[in-house]
């Protein structure tokens, strides 16, 4: 029988969709899927500054601020079991800060710098952030990976030591990337679940559109505030509005200026709430994640409060 045109027109639409589907670089549930062996979510959960042992596989260019003037390495880790095994560690603010020993900044002394460890094994510590942004589509300074180093706090090379710790702060002007619509999907309609198989957590992240960086009111509880291995833990809420608040995880980074606050509020003689602006970059916590995993038991769980919120400090717009 001849096909209508309205009848021709719906089948080559059809095809056109499975053939979208089928590409290797469209969107699927799949691309949000991940996994993480149990013990790191463990270690991660009760230190906000993790030490590694890597192998840098390239750099990128020195970004500008307004994408977010960092400088990204690609890395592995040796005996890392999560899918995908690859990671990024991202020191922040290379944009405005000079090199080492340098009285101005380049961003060529830093992408040089960049280069010069290739393939070099080194030693880093910095802020684990679990976030599905690159699951696919990777390259040698973002290779395919669910972790990144970011902010990276040192790094250590035979005997010479970078620290990077007073390079993390809100750099003047930048605002993120992340709009405030987006910001509030993200903080409101997230769905995370886990499964635990013999160790290995797999992470099933439903969210619309994601991205990194963004300001928002926090509002933090003095009682709430943990001084942990590396900076502060804190239970807060993302203040989205009058009536419209969202249970997140606060992290900042010891010797940061951000973190000093979060210790000062702590040592009042009586319970505090504050409110701030900050710049915050979005991560899921490894504290919900693994609270969620020890309850599965081959199960998939929900993921309560999934999300954290690393602070780099008071914006200056």
């Amino acid at each position: 029988m001849r096909e209508t045109v309205p009848q021709a027109i719906r089948r080559l639409v059809g095809i056109i969709l499975v053939l979208v589907t089928c590409a290797p670089w469209a969107y699927s549930q799949k691309d949000r899927t991940f996994s993480i062996p149990l013990d790191d979510l463990r270690t991660w959960a009760e230190k906000v500054v993790v030490p590694l042992n890597v192998q840098i596989s390239g750099n990128s260019k020195v970004h500008n601020v307004q994408s977010d003037c960092e400088m990204h390495l690609g890395a592995r880790v040796a005996g890392y079991d999560g899918d995908p095994d690859g990671w990024v560690l991202e020191p922040m603010n290379l944009c405005v800060e000079p090199f080492f020993g340098h009285a101005q900044q380049s961003n060529k002394d830093w992408e040089d710098f960049g280069k010069s460890l290739e393939g070099a094994k080194v030693r880093v510590e910095g802020v684990p952030r679990i976030w599905p942004e690159h699951l696919i589509g990777g390259s040698r300074s973002n290779p395919d990976h669910a972790v990144e180093i970011h902010p990276m706090t040192r790094l250590q090379r035979g005997n010479h030591v970078y620290n990077f710790t007073s390079f993390i702060y809100a750099p003047d002007g930048f605002i993120g990337g992340v709009g405030e619509d987006t910001a509030r999907k993200i903080l409101t309609e997230t769905e995370v679940t886990v499964t635990e198989d013999h160790g290995i957590v797999e992470v099933d992240f439903s969210s619309g559109r994601i991205g990194n960086f963004t300001i928002v009111d926090v509002s933090v509880d003095s009682d709430s505030i943990d001084e942990v291995d590396g900076g502060c833990l804190a239970a807060g809420v993302a203040v989205l509005g009058r009536s419209q608040k969202v249970p997140v995880t606060l992290v900042t980074v010891a010797d940061t200026e951000i973190n000093k606050t979060l210790q000062q509020l702590k040592r009042t003689k009586k319970n505090r709430r504050r409110t701030f602006e900050v710049l915050v970059l979005f991560s899921l916590s490894p504290e919900a994640l693994y609270k969620a995993a020890k309850e599965s038991h081959g199960k998939q769980i929900p993921v309560e409060n999934p999300i954290q919120l690393i602070v780099y400090g008071q914006p200056y717009l």
